[in-house]
């Protein structure tokens, strides 16, 4: 399979939240910038520069065509000054806000997501993979029609991938409740165990919850920032050996 072939499947795996796709897109966008920065020669200054430039504006359209197309409300001064956004002395200003907007796509994607999922600690793991197992074993020993058990296992199997997660969602664990709940009549004494089980693990995800909340309330360090390097020269003509700085968020947030 060629390169080509590799990022165009890239861009088709695309996340469905707009935010997270631009996400996805920018940081296609960076990596071939990236290689080809890499292999840029700077033996000769005035080649140096102007075959960075064409890199920078090329993954600069890139960057600002995604927005445009997912509708986002973020670089709005450079979409709409188009101008100003060609212009090579711009281009380290372009790139830092297109680091700060993917910084706050990130925070607040990061927010959303500690409301409607939990951190499970190494104990918690073991105990509630004990009780998936006991429910896997419970609904495969019930009479249910199959496509009752084929969904109900396909719940647990979800939920199961989810506590494997670095953080689990809340909403693996409800769909699961939900369908336990909808299977009644003659297999309704055999699932009171399952419901134990159930409300076991629920009980795991809101200690977990709490014990989250308890040490987000709780002060942080103060952390000494320092401040930008020296920079000499120009991105724009001036000595090919002053290369840019990589910006300082190139690497991913741990969320």
């Amino acid at each position: 399979m060629t390169h080509d072939h590799l990022v165009e499947d890239e861009f088709m795996d695309r996340p469905d939240d707009d935010e997270l796709a631009f996400l996805h897109y920018e940081k296609i966008f960076r990596a071939r910038l990236d290689q080809q920065l890499e292999k840029l020669s700077e033996e000769d200054q005035n080649r140096y520069w102007t075959a960075y430039n064409h890199f920078m504006q090329t993954y600069i359209n890139g960057v600002l065509s995604s927005v445009t197309a997912l509708d986002l409300e973020i670089l709005l001064q450079w979409i709409n000054s188009p101008y100003e956004a060609s212009n090579p002395e711009n281009f380290q200003k372009i790139k830092y806000d297109i680091d700060s907007a993917i910084v706050l796509i990130k925070v607040r994607h990061a927010q959303s997501s500690r409301k409607s999922s939990v951190r499970l600690d190494k104990d918690t793991r073991s105990k509630i993979r004990d009780y998936i197992t006991k429910i896997k074993t419970t609904i495969e020993g019930i009479e249910l029609p199959l496509d009752r058990k084929e969904k109900l296992l396909s719940r647990l199997n979800a939920f199961s991938i989810e506590v494997d997660r670095d953080r689990a969602r809340y909403e693996a664990i409800g769909a699961l409740v939900v369908e336990a709940a909808t299977i009644a009549g003659k297999a309704e004494a055999k699932l009171r165990p399952i419901r134990k089980w159930l409300d076991s693990i629920a009980g795991l995800l809101r200690a977990a919850n709490g014990i989250e909340e308890r040490q987000s309330r709780l002060p942080a360090p103060p952390k000494r920032i320092p401040g930008p390097p020296n920079r000499q020269g120009s991105n724009n003509g001036g000595n090919a050996s002053s290369k840019p700085d990589p910006s300082p968020f190139d690497d991913d947030i741990p969320f």
